[in-house]
C-alpha cells in the first residue's frame, strides 16, 4: 500500500520553510486533507499554530477542518480494528513523553508552561477530540496512559534560568524512567524523545539501561538548526550532497532507538537526511493540544511531530497486540511501512508507518530477524553515470581504430612499391 500526503502546508510568518510550504495568515495553518474515509469529503484544517500560543491567549483555542496527518496514517480504520478486539485504541500502554513537559494536556483549563513543544506531542498522541465548534479528530491511541517526562524548559533559552535540552539532563531523565521499571511492575511502554542532543557515553549508557527494561524507544531524527549557535552546527540551509546526520542526533543514533523521519514532500530544508532513520511519518499539519487549553495545529514539517506519531501508533498497534514485546513491535511497525517505491531513502527509512497493516498482519509470516527482510537506508550516493558503457566502449574502438590507421600508413610504401 502506497502512502499519499499532500504536497502544500501553509504556515504564516514562519521563516525558513521547505519547498512546498508556503505562507498564509499570520496566525492560522491551512492544510489540505489526504487519504479521506470513503463517503467523506475532507477539509482544509485551519487553526492556530501549536507553538505560538501560550497559556494567556484566551482567543484561537480551536481548529476547522480535518486532521490531515491521522487521515493520511488512516488512524480512524486502525482504531476501528482494535475495537473490535474489544480494547479501546492505546489501552494497556504507557507512553513517556520525554520532552518540555505534557502535564494538564488533557484538559481546557490554561497551563502555564515555558514551551508547548510537549504539550503538543502528547496531544499528537492520546490528545482529546475537539467537540465544539465542530467535531476534529485528534490523539492517535486516546485510550494510552501518558507520562510526563519533563527534562527541559525551553528549546531556545529566552530568560535566565531556564533549562535547555541537553545529553546530560537527558540521561537522567532516561536513567529515572529505567530505575522505575527496574524496581517494580513493568507495563508496556513506549518512551518518546522529540528532542535532539549531542552523543555522550553516559547518555549511550542509559538508552541501553532503558531499552534493555523492554521499553520501545522513539526518537526524533533530527531537523535542522533554526539559527546561529543553535544544534547541531554546520547543518544549516538546505542539504548538501551527501549528508549524513546519523552519528550526529542522539538518542535517534543509537541502534535499538526507532529513529523517525519526515515523510511529507518539500521537506528537506526543515529536516536532516540520515541513514538511522527507521521509519517516517507526515510529521506536519497534524491536529494537537495547545498550552490555552485549546485545539491547535503543528508548526511545519518536523522530525518531532513525527516522532509523535510513530510512538502513538506504536501504542495504537500495541493495544491490539498485547501478547507482543517490544522487538515483536518493532518488527511489526518497520515491515509494515510503506516505501516511496524507490531506492532506500535517508528521508524515510523502510517508509512510512503503516497502522491498519502492522494491526491486521501476522507477524509469524514475518520472519523472526527483522534485518533479513529489510534493509535499512544507505547513505546518500552519486548518481549512476549512464553513459560510462558507451564511453567504455568509445575508448577501445577509437584505440583499435588509431591502431588500424598507424598500419595502413605503414603499409602504403610497400603497396605502393608493389603497383
Amino acid at each position: 500500500m502506497r502512502l499519499g500526503w499532500p504536497a502544500r502546508v501553509a504556515v504564516g510568518g514562519l521563516s525558513g520553510v521547505a519547498v512546498g510550504l508556503s505562507l498564509a495568515g499570520a496566525a492560522l495553518v491551512g492544510t489540505p486533507a489526504a487519504a479521506v474515509p470513503r463517503g467523506h469529503v475532507a477539509a482544509d484544517v485551519e487553526g492556530p499554530r501549536c507553538l505560538q500560543v501560550s497559556a494567556s491567549t484566551t482567543d484561537q483555542r480551536s481548529v476547522r477542518g480535518d486532521n490531515p496527518a491521522n487521515l493520511a496514517l488512516h488512524v480512524e480504520e486502525a482504531r476501528a480494528l482494535v475495537r473490535k478486539t474489544g480494547t479501546q485504541p492505546g489501552a494497556g500502554v504507557q507512553v513517556v513523553v520525554v520532552d518540555s513537559g505534557i502535564d494538564g494536556f488533557r484538559g481546557t483549563a490554561p497551563v502555564e508552561l515555558p514551551s508547548g513543544h510537549g504539550f503538543a506531542v502528547a496531544g499528537i498522541v492520546a490528545g482529546p477530540d475537539q467537540a465544539e465548534p465542530s467535531r476534529v479528530d485528534v490523539g492517535i491511541a486516546p485510550a494510552a496512559e501518558v507520562v510526563d517526562g519533563r527534562f527541559y524548559d525551553t528549546l531556545e533559552r529566552s530568560q535566565e534560568g531556564q533549562r535547555v535540552p541537553t545529553a546530560a539532563d537527558l540521561a537522567q531523565k532516561l536513567g529515572e524512567i529505567a530505575a522505575a521499571r527496574e524496581g517494580g511492575a513493568r507495563p508496556r511502554t513506549v518512551v518518546v524523545v522529540p528532542a535532539q542532543v549531542p552523543y555522550s557515553a553516559e547518555l549511550e549508557a542509559q538508552v541501553d539501561r532503558l531499552v534493555g527494561t523492554g521499553a520501545l524507544l522513539v526518537a526524533a531524527s533530527g531537523d535542522r538548526p533554526s539559527g546561529e549557535g543553535a544544534f547541531p552546527d554546520g547543518y544549516e540551509g538546505e542539504a548538501k550532497k551527501g549528508e549524513d546526520a546519523a552519528e550526529v542526533i542522539w538518542p535517534a543514533a543509537h541502534p535499538k532507538a526507532i529513529a523517525v523521519g519526515v515523510s511529507t514532500p518539500g521537506s528537506r530544508g526543515t529536516v536532516l537526511r540520515s541513514s538511522a532513520i527507521d521509519l517516517a511519518a507526515p510529521g506536519a499539519g497534524a491536529v494537537s493540544k495547545a498550552l490555552n487549553g485549546g485545539w491547535c495545529v503543528v508548526d511545519g514539517a518536523s522530525t518531532a511531530w513525527a516522532a509523535a506519531q510513530v510512538a502513538g501508533v506504536a501504542a495504537l498497534v500495541w493495544s491490539a497486540h498485547p501478547d507482543e514485546n517490544a522487538e515483536q513491535l518493532r518488527t511489526r511497525l518497520e515491515q509494515t511501512a510503506s516505501g516511496n517505491g524507490g531506492p532506500s531513502s535517508p528521508i524515510t527509512g523502510y517508509g512510512v508507518v503503516q497502522p491498519v497493516e502492522a494491526i491486521q498482519r501476522d507477524i509469524a509470516d514475518m520472519g523472526a530477524e527483522r534485518t533479513q527482510q529489510v534493509r535499512p537506508a544507505q547513505p546518500p550516493r552519486a548518481q549512476a553515470d549512464v553513459l560510462a558503457g558507451a564511453r567504455h566502449d568509445a575508448i577501445w574502438w577509437g584505440l583499435g581504430g588509431g591502431a588500424a590507421l598507424v598500419v595502413l600508413l605503414l603499409l602504403r610504401p610497400l603497396l605502393a612499391r608493389r603497383r
